[in-house]
């Protein structure tokens, strides 16, 4: 059902396409179609699909609902011409369907071999292109306020912290901006993106997480629970994918660690990427599962889909939140379950953030070598430490000592990113994880380092350095014939280098 609104305010009517046989119209905030207004109802009309048409129905409103001028007693039916009058908003209902063509005339032609149908898959992206390209036209009248930062494509995030309050990320920088929202027209624009995602956000439900059609993710609080009125944070897409080079180029990494991880993934060492929030995780991780080999199987398990990996053989899986009853949830630990029965080559999970650690570290310790992941780590060390707290939500009963074994087993590398003060991303380590020591504890040997050399014109500047220690796995990486890195095959040929290595290796 498309529902185009005019309010008296706006030059352009809004278009809602929402697919349902029947809809609400009112002010609360739990109605399909929310209209801001003194003279609107909570609950002030239904609109219902019947017999090919439509059925509308006053629901007692105080002010009345009005068809073409004439005031609506109870419910009639309702054309695609007619036009609704609820308070300030003119409302016009339609199925969206495109009219059907009059039949040409039939003109002879040769036999010729059929066209084979085409598949199923294009029809569903052609809807959904269609879907989307109706959702954006509704977004830039709902969120006309912050549509520039939205366009800019130097603006990464749109924080909205209540009505009165916006930033926005520019160049890893916040800024306060000087636009504000109308309370009515902040909840219209919340509402117009629950709708669209078919979910529901109100005082029962406040918090909504969802990924709009470009792969943008959204995330929104309601009052009470957000005190200072609805608040909201737009994740935008990248319109282009990054790469090594650009992370070269921005000074994000150097060529000896792209050269180092590229060996790290072609030699199935399983990797956790973690750093705090807006460190460049996921960009970090996406980038990396570039070097995975194109002839291999790899699953994607995320919560919001983000990653965009290019290999030929990808399989995404997105968990799925419960329904309006609280039913049909699929977690991301199930989803990670689930992956293990699909033959995957890698796994690559998006964010680990509960119980799935504990069936990740399995599949990492089970053949499944070369997964990546991320985290939300501030070191590398915290990186063990908060898998294994997450691995103990899996409820499951284990000693310490044997999650310990598991982590320090499973993780061979972990690649820490950060948001350093001037607004730049890092890699700042590149770390073994070696076995656990004597005591039980964990041990992290960082292979290359940031170093910060100074600050020029507002910008931290340094580089990736080597800090002298080789990968236990050195072996392999001669055996199967890679080239180190210039700085570690320098530290390879220091004969007290290679003995610290096979010590390290073997200790336990």
């Amino acid at each position: 059902m498309i529902v185009q609104i005019q309010d008296s305010e706006a030059t352009e009517p809004r278009r809602l396409s929402i697919d349902k046989p029947e809809i609400l119209i009112g002010k609360q905030a739990d109605c399909d179609v929310v209209l801001s207004g003194g003279k609107v109802s909570r609950r002030h009309a239904r609109i219902a699909i019947d017999d090919g048409g439509f059925r509308i129905e006053d629901l007692q409103s105080t002010n009345g609902t009005l068809v073409n001028g004439e005031a609506l007693s109870g419910s009639r039916t309702l054309g695609e011409r007619d036009e609704v009058r609820i308070a300030d908003f003119v409302l016009r209902v339609s199925r969206g369907e495109e009219p059907a063509k009059a039949p040409e005339k039939a003109v002879a032609a040769p036999a010729a071999k059929p066209a084979a149908p085409k598949p199923k898959r294009e029809k569903e992206e052609s809807e959904e292109a269609k879907k989307a390209k109706m959702f954006w036209a509704s977004m830039e009248s709902f969120f006309e306020p912050i549509w520039g930062y939205i366009q800019d494509p130097g603006v990464s995030e749109v924080m909205i912290n209540g009505a009165q309050e916006i930033f926005f990320e520019q160049k890893g920088k916040l800024v306060r901006s000087e636009i504000l929202f109308s309370e009515e027209g902040l909840r219209a624009a919340i509402m117009n993106v629950a709708q669209f995602m078919g979910r529901r956000i109100n005082e029962e439900n406040p918090y909504l997480d969802a990924r709009l059609p470009d792969g943008s993710r959204v995330a929104i609080v309601l009052p009470p629970c957000s005190r200072k009125g609805p608040a909201m944070a737009i994740r935008k897409f990248a319109k282009e994918r990054m790469t090594l080079k650009d992370l070269v180029r921005f000074g994000a990494l150097s060529d000896e660690v792209v050269q180092f991880l590229d060996i790290c993934v072609k030699l199935s060492k399983n990797a956790i990427v973690s750093g705090g929030t807006s460190s460049g995780k996921t960009t970090l991780l996406n980038i990396i599962s570039a070097l995975i080999p194109d002839d291999q199987r790899i699953l994607v398990i995320e919560d919001s889909a983000e990653l965009q990996l290019q290999q030929e053989h990808v399989l995404p899986l997105e968990s799925k939140p419960p329904d309006k009853h609280g039913k049909g949830e699929v977690t991301l630990r199930e989803l990670v379950r689930a992956s293990l029965r699909l033959r995957p080559d890698r796994i690559v999970v998006g964010e680990v953030r509960g119980g799935e650690a504990l069936d990740l570290l399995q599949a990492m310790n089970t053949g499944h070598s070369g997964s990546l992941a991320t985290i939300h780590a501030s070191s590398p060390a915290q990186t063990l430490a908060r898998l294994e707290t997450l691995t103990l939500f899996s409820g499951l009963d284990l000693p310490i000592v044997a999650i310990r074994e598991q982590v320090a087993s499973a993780v061979d590398m972990i690649i820490q990113a950060a948001r350093l003060q001037d607004g730049s991303r890092k890699v700042t380590h590149v770390s073994q994880v070696l076995p656990l020591s004597p005591e039980g504890r964990y041990r992290v040997q960082d292979i290359y380092r940031f170093v910060r050399t100074g600050k020029e014109n507002g910008k931290i500047t340094g580089e990736h350095r080597a800090v002298g220690n080789l990968p236990t796995f050195l072996d392999e990486i001669e055996l199967a014939g890679f080239e180190l890195p210039p700085s570690l095959k320098e530290i390879a040929a220091r004969p007290e280098a290679r003995a610290a290595m096979e010590h390290k290796d073997s200790a336990h």
